[in-house]
């Protein structure tokens, strides 16, 4: 019986999860199509010039790999 109360908590803890990535990524969307026009960011030395939705997926992009590999370090440090 515990293990049928631990599994359905891990089970609802999944799907919230699920949920809450999902709403996480449909707004990243709405803001990457709300932000269509042209910006210029100065990296050190270069200046690079581009759609502002290019540069918001980049940082979202690499937002979410760095949460991966913290995530997948933390695991390792668990096990």
């Amino acid at each position: 019986m515990a293990t049928d109360n631990a599994a359905e908590a891990k089970g609802g803890n999944t799907i919230r999860r699920l949920i809450i990535a999902g709403v996480i990524i449909a707004l990243a969307v709405w803001f990457v199509l709300a932000n269509t026009e042209e910006v210029s960011v100065k990296l050190w030395l270069v200046k690079v010039e581009t759609p502002m939705w290019i540069m918001i997926s980049v940082v979202f992009i690499a937002g979410w790999a760095v949460g991966a590999l913290l995530r997948r370090r933390s695991a390792k440090k668990r096990a």
